[in-house]
């Protein structure tokens, strides 16, 4: 979440894929930073796989903090 606050939104999702590829799952507070490095770098396509995986691989249900995330693109 640092790295995409503070405008290193691309080393940001290359660590979250670094992390899912070591099977460490990711949490809501993840998702979060990784819609809004999306969001930082107008990856609006690579959001919406996000968003629709959190639910579908990963069984968490989108919270305002995601939605949000999501408009904000």
């Amino acid at each position: 979440t640092g790295y995409g606050m503070h405008g290193y939104g691309k080393e940001a999702l290359q660590l979250v894929e670094q992390m899912l590829w070591e099977g460490v799952n990711p949490n809501h507070v993840t998702f979060i930073g990784i819609l809004s490095a999306c969001s930082h770098l107008g990856l609006v396509d690579e959001a919406f796989c996000y968003f629709d995986s959190m639910s579908q691989d990963y069984d968490i249900t989108p919270g305002m903090e995601h939605y949000a995330c999501m408009v904000d693109l």
